[in-house]
């Protein structure tokens, strides 16, 4: 199936990119890469991918999207202004669907989006695909446009998209103040009611992309992706303290109070960095939950996640310590 093909990965020197060029690669699939000049591209290097430098908000795409089969669109943008978000995970995902239309092609696209664009979900029940999308957060609105964008282009283009929920393993800086935490002994709790999550493991994630792309029953449908364990802040948080072998107390702040710290960083500048606290993420950690069915999921693409919270943060501490993070 992948023999011959190219898929285009957009933010294949990120996190999430990254790990889907690994994926696609292990599958046989030539892979394309935009990249812009100041990527630091550490996570390909020595692979057999072709680098294509463009800026997705720049425009002039026709070299990325020239001859390839499919693309996989994990670019985009996680913290910043309002009219940044918009014109990363917006503006820029309907240039690129408009440059793959520009091809005359029928391409797979796939809208790496995020379950920041359905909402949260109650605390009684699981968030289902057909709920009306209640984000909270201009990050949470900016990756719904971009999926209304993606499909509205679904005349011409075989268009999935899929909504992660919260995505942590190897290479990802955001997820890793948490484990230095744990190292240190201590795990921050956002409030003092029961708050409950769902979590994927990145490799999860880029397999599902993998299958996003190569599934047909896939086209022009959304689907959730996270483990099918429902975890509690607490159980998150001892779970984290026995991957980096220390039993880690749990220090219960205020909502109120996660919030406010939110707003001051955003405020002095001091949320630019990844794996800081910013007004965004404040807001929505303190939700009481951020679950979601994957039922569809698991039997639409017929993925199965294969990291539970235990064995992919166990997994993921490994990780940082042999690449000397933690």
């Amino acid at each position: 199936m992948s023999e011959g093909k190219t898929v285009l990965v957009t933010g294949g020197s990120g996190f999430v990119g990254s790990h889907v060029v690994d994926a696609l690669l292990e599958a046989g699939y030539r892979v394309r890469c935009t990249v812009r000049t100041t990527s630091n591209r550490r996570w390909l290097e020595g692979k057999p991918v072709e680098p294509v430098e463009v800026d997705l908000q720049d425009g002039g795409l026709g070299e990325a999207v020239a001859g390839i089969d499919a693309v996989v669109h994990c670019a985009g943008l996680t913290r910043g202004s309002r009219g940044a978000l918009y014109a990363a995970n917006r503006d820029a995902t309907a240039a690129l669907a408009d440059a793959c239309v520009e091809t005359g092609r029928r391409i797979r696209f796939v809208y790496c989006s995020s379950q920041a664009a359905a909402g949260p979900s109650s605390i009684w029940r699981l968030r289902e695909l057909e709920e009306p999308p209640q984000p909270v957060s201009d990050y949470g609105r900016s990756k719904l446009a971009g999926e209304v964008e993606a499909l509205r282009r679904a005349e011409a283009l075989d268009v999935v998209v899929l909504r992660p929920a919260a995505v942590y393993g190897p290479r990802d800086e955001d997820t890793l103040p948490y484990f230095r935490m744990a190292a240190r002994g201590v795990v921050v709790v956002p409030g003092f009611f029961t708050r409950l999550v769902q979590i994927v493991h990145v490799r999860d994630v880029a397999r599902a992309l993998l299958l996003a792309a190569e599934r047909p029953e896939a086209v022009g449908r959304t689907y959730f992706v996270a483990h099918p364990e429902v975890i509690t802040w607490r159980q998150l948080a001892a779970a984290l303290g026995r991957a980096v072998g220390r039993r880690a107390t749990k220090l219960h702040l205020p909502a109120w109070l996660v919030q406010a710290a939110g707003l001051v960083a955003g405020l002095v500048g001091g949320a630019r960095r990844p794996g800081r606290l910013d007004r965004r993420r404040a807001w929505e950690l303190t939700r009481r939950a951020w679950t979601c069915r994957v039922t569809d999921t698991v039997e639409g693409l017929r993925w199965m996640p294969e990291y539970d919270a235990e064995r992919g943060l166990r997994a993921t501490a490994e990780w940082y310590r042999e690449a000397g993070w933690l």
